[in-house]
């Protein structure tokens, strides 16, 4: 799987595939972005320099993780959606409190403090870290350069070179990091970046 980036100037894309017919163009349509304004405390609206070298740090962390995606497929089903309302969706655009604008790069879910989060598919923990920002981190490998990202948990049940089975819990949802609430944060990365769990979710992905 490709992700086209989400500042891509192009309206087409070429995709090839090894062991399939010619390349096929591919329209990219353009999307606009829902805003909103969140209240959090300022410590996360303007981070402190030590604070700024710290996110610089967990970035790069996660980052790397990725490249441990790459080989075989360690799944053998479609992934699964968690349970819970969604609550924010992907690629929303967030003002915090005097003008910092970021954007969800992730899909929020209803989760109470506390309750159970689960791999949506098998694979392997390739990232444990308290972060500043998405607090408590997961990362799962799945292979084929898919990796399932779980942010803000309260706490963390598993281990980095942990092998993890579909529905098998990872951890307990909460409101770590920069947040409004407890929730359960989820986010997609596959070849080329971020894409919308929610959409990535309904393909019916499985290896032959």
């Amino acid at each position: 799987m490709f992700a086209t980036a989400l500042k891509n100037d192009e309206d087409h894309i070429l995709i090839e595939v090894n062991d399939g017919p010619k390349p096929v163009s591919i329209p990219i349509v353009a999307k606009t972005f829902p805003e909103s304004k969140l209240a959090v405390e300022e410590e996360y609206a303007n981070p402190s320099k030590e604070d700024g070298a710290k996110i610089d740090a967990d970035n790069q962390a996660i980052e790397k993780s990725y490249a441990k995606a790459d080989g075989a497929p360690q799944f053998t089903r479609a992934f699964k959606r968690p349970p819970g309302t969604t609550t924010s969706g992907f690629g929303e655009w967030r003002t915090f409190n005097d003008g910092h604008r970021a954007q969800h790069l992730g899909l929020d879910l209803a989760a109470s403090e506390g309750s159970r989060v689960a791999a949506i598919d098998a694979g392997t923990v390739v990232l444990v870290r308290d972060t500043f920002l998405a607090g408590n981190v997961v990362v799962i490998a799945h292979g084929g350069g898919i990796c399932s990202l779980y942010f803000h948990l309260s706490k963390t049940s598993v281990a980095e070179g942990d092998t993890v089975k579909q529905g098998g819990v990872i951890g307990l949802a909460g409101h770590t990091g920069r947040t409004t609430g407890p929730h359960m944060h989820l986010s997609v990365h596959v070849d080329g970046g971020m894409v919308d769990p929610a959409t990535f979710l309904r393909l019916a992905i499985a290896p032959r």
